[in-house]
């Protein structure tokens, strides 16, 4: 029944793009969390990507992703990142999809253990090249927050800062209530953040992936020099930091293949500063640390060497709170 919902949806999208050729095949690439995608063949050999929006639109999509994708893919094509356009899109209210254009390529988390030296250096250099190109993007509002649909929604909370403040606090407090033996100290946790919501504040503005990890871009080898074709899934995307895109990437694991590489940072231009850096690092440990306990969210547990990070992080987070402290005052003297 799924796969025969399937074909009507690739019919109507293939038809709303003008594309005659009838379809051949059509091969499941995964079935995410979040979404369905598919590769589908036609008659003649072209390929295209299908991508069925699943949860949470099934009950409310208060991120309007389907317009907030063809806007950023619209907008990254023309600041010359590397991501499939999108050739048709299906909304009836009942379901939501997009047909892509195929960007050949391997997930560059599934393939970098089998390169060698070189070639993961220019695989992982050429990431951090297409990433910097999306954070030179400003969006027009100007503010941090969460793009929905065509615009950016301001956090509830009020600043960038504010909002990193509120979240690993609210996360940290949570941590505390549920795990009886875990201990850090709250209160120092709480006055050493909120000392840093200035400096927070004063990061730059620019698009965010915000979820950023090596199993969403796609590398591929050309002419014997590895490129990467394709940045992917940009559902999730805020304005914000580039600092917080840098720390996502270097810790979401879904198999252990290392911190980022210094080949990255080479393309990007640039390390995350401190202690912008600790302090996404803590905060997304905190968050993630929470969403293991909880067993919930992730249930195959896709994440596992960053929940256990997480866990690991947790045993010592009163120095981490320690050297955050130093760090900050280290940047006001600066400043």
């Amino acid at each position: 029944m799924k796969q025969m919902k399937t074909r009507s949806i690739i019919a109507t999208l293939l038809q709303s793009a003008g594309i005659e050729q009838t379809v051949h095949g059509v091969e499941p690439i995964n079935t995410g969390v979040t979404n369905r995608t598919s590769l589908v063949t036609l008659k003649d050999d072209t390929r295209y990507i299908l991508r069925e929006y699943d949860w949470p639109y099934s009950t409310s999509d208060n991120l309007h992703r389907l317009e907030k994708e063809l806007y950023l893919h619209d907008l990254l094509l023309k600041y010359d990142v590397p991501v499939p356009s999108i050739v048709a899109h299906l909304d009836d209210g009942r379901m939501c999809a997009v047909l892509m254009e195929y960007k050949p390529g391997q997930l560059l988390g599934n393939v970098v253990d089998t390169l060698t030296e070189v070639q993961r250096d220019q695989a992982w250099r050429a990431t951090g090249t297409a990433l910097r190109k999306v954070h030179s993007i400003q969006l027009p509002e100007g503010c941090s927050g969460v793009v929905i649909g065509e615009r950016v929604q301001p956090f509830e909370e009020g600043s960038w800062g504010e909002f990193h403040f509120h979240q690993a606090i609210q996360h940290a407090s949570h941590l505390l209530k549920r795990d009886s033996g875990l201990r850090f100290d709250l209160a120092s946790m709480k006055n050493v953040l909120k000392q840093a919501v200035p400096l927070l504040n004063e990061s730059p503005v620019v698009l965010l992936h915000n979820d950023p990890h090596p199993w969403n871009v796609l590398v591929h080898e050309v002419a014997g020099h590895w490129t990467c074709s394709a940045w992917l899934d940009w559902e999730y995307a805020w304005a914000g930091d580039p600092a917080w895109d840098l720390v996502r990437l270097d810790l979401f694991r879904l198999k252990r293949i290392g911190p980022t590489p210094d080949a990255f940072y080479e393309g990007y231009g640039a390390l995350p500063r401190e202690p912008n850096r600790s302090i996404y690092e803590m905060a997304i440990y905190l968050w993630l640390a929470n969403q293991y306990l909880d067993g919930e969210v992730d249930e195959e547990r896709v994440l596992m060497p960053t929940y256990e990070a997480a866990m690991r992080y947790l045993e010592q987070i009163d120095e981490s709170v320690e050297r955050i402290g130093v760090e900050i005052e280290g940047a006001a003297r600066q400043s």
